[in-house]
């Protein structure tokens, strides 16, 4: 008799997790891998149509297996899609390619586990979005949005990440204008733009730099207006030599203000030996779970409210190249930054007036390097705003059908920090009550409030093959 694991969501996380059950599975099974989007493998990320849009760390980190690092480096000089106009040079370690590359190359992950893979392991791909899940003793049956139903042993939800909420303002009439973009990555997003229309980009992490080098791709001569709380620019990488492990997980401290505390002064000690900080940020991506992990709940929270504006700008760095293009778009005036709020909007027939309240802020970055802004008004006119405040991960918020669902049923819960769901350790999910389901799955980004460094490759590629083997070793 076969057993039945269906997969929910066909991007890098479910892709990962089919390709290891279809290379690892050693008795009947049958894979079925769900996804509304057209092509399997490539997400919203890696489905880009812009060659401008980079992978954010070199073609040497982006292996999908934990066992195998130069997997990708690999394929990618193997492939003639990294020659001609994609790639001019080849493609060498430290080569930001581009994120359609990379998805071709998950698809091409899967095509040959599925080639490989025993005759009774079977991969069904399914054009559909799953709306609702009802588990039950023996394993689960989800509807579809075309009002079939499947009945399965066990689930993995893939979801990756969801579109951002709209920003705060007393009147939000505006969020159903035209001129208005809430999901940054639709299609319309920057389409039917005059040359020279000006456009408010709303949040300054990496989506923001997205759509900014991608308007910069398509020839847009319009001023870019960016705000953000605190008009912080993610840093570019650079290539630098490895700095030695300073921490230790066992004698960490237990709080936000000494681990803070410790780690600036070691960005000290290495600038001092001629090191860049980097590299003392990079020594930490091993431990950062642990750390995350050992922190008390309130410790937590003040990282979220304190720190992490500051860890993200530092941690999640963007490809030299894309830095270049932002550096020259605000040296000619083109893009502006601001940091602020947003007040509200007075539209007319031809643009919309965006209010901002820039804001006094004072910080200091882990260098030591301090910036600030003065406390004032302002109006920028634009003919179009697009929301890039980043993926909403509150899912007491999220209106998706099957997340209702899940949630109205109370098979699911938000985790204590509410930025991402209740797991156990092993991926499944906790239930209202806090009971461990033997039947739902999950990995990458609702893992956030459990793990904090969720969302990345090199996070998501282990937990896949980690849950690969859980859903194989459990007798169904």
């Amino acid at each position: 008799m076969s057993t039945t694991i269906a997969i929910i969501g066909g991007g890098f996380s479910g892709t990962m997790v089919a390709a290891h059950l279809l290379r690892k599975a050693t008795f009947p099974l049958d894979i079925k891998l769900i996804e509304r989007r057209p092509a399997i493998g490539k997400g919203v990320a890696y489905g880009t149509k812009y060659i401008c849009h980079l992978l954010n760390v070199p073609a040497a980190k982006m292996s999908a297996f934990p066992d195998d690092p130069e997997h990708f480096l690999r394929w990618v000089q193997k492939e003639e899609i990294s020659r001609g106009n994609l790639v001019p040079s080849g493609v060498q370690p430290n080569t930001f390619v581009p994120r359609q590359i990379y998805g071709k190359y998950i698809q091409a992950v899967l095509d040959e586990a599925e080639i490989a893979g025993k005759e009774n392991v079977r991969l069904e791909r399914i054009k559909n979005e799953a709306v609702s899940i009802l588990p039950d003793g023996n394993g689960a049956t989800i509807s579809l949005s075309t009002g079939q139903n499947l009945r399965v042993n066990k689930v993995v939800l893939a979801l990756g990440n969801f579109p951002p909420s709209d920003p705060f303002v007393q009147d939000k009439s505006f969020y159903t204008s035209l001129r208005y973009v809430s999901y940054p990555w639709s299609a319309q997003a920057l389409s039917d733009l005059e040359q020279d229309d000006a456009v408010l980009l709303i949040g300054s992490g990496l989506t923001m730099l997205d759509l900014a080098v991608a308007l910069k791709e398509q020839g847009h001569a319009g001023a870019i207006h960016v705000v953000s709380r605190h008009g912080l620019l993610p840093y570019p990488h650079k290539f630098t030599k490895p700095y030695p492990t300073f921490l230790n997980v066992e004698t960490a401290p237990k709080n936000i203000r000494a681990l803070v505390k410790l780690v600036r002064q070691e960005v000290k000690n290495a600038i001092a030996q001629d090191c860049d900080w980097r590299a003392v940020l990079d020594s930490l991506r091993p431990i950062t779970q642990q750390l995350w992990q050992q922190l008390p709940l309130k410790e937590q929270r003040r990282f979220l409210r304190h720190v992490r504006i500051y860890w993200e700008v530092h941690r999640h760095r963007v490809s030299p190249g894309v830095a270049n293009t932002v550096s020259e778009m605000l040296h000619s005036g083109q893009m502006v930054v601001h940091a602020g709020r947003i007040q509200g909007y007075d539209e007319d027939d031809r643009a919309v007036d965006v209010s901002l309240r820039k804001r006094k802020i004072s910080h200091k970055n882990y260098a030591g390097e301090e910036s600030g802004n003065t406390s004032e008004h302002e109006v920028v006119r634009v003919q179009r705003v697009i929301n890039c405040t980043g993926t909403e991960c509150d899912y007491r918020k999220f209106g998706h059908p099957l997340i209702q669902n899940l949630r109205s049923h109370g098979f699911i819960r938000s985790d204590a920090l509410a930025i991402g769901l209740d797991v156990a350790p092993n991926g499944a999910l906790l239930d209202v009550d806090g009971m461990v389901s033997q039947i739902l799955y999950t990995l990458g980004p609702p893992r956030q409030g459990r793990l904090w460094e969720t969302t990345a490759v090199p996070e998501i590629r282990v937990q896949a093959a980690a849950l690969a083997e859980e859903l194989l070793g459990m007798k169904v």
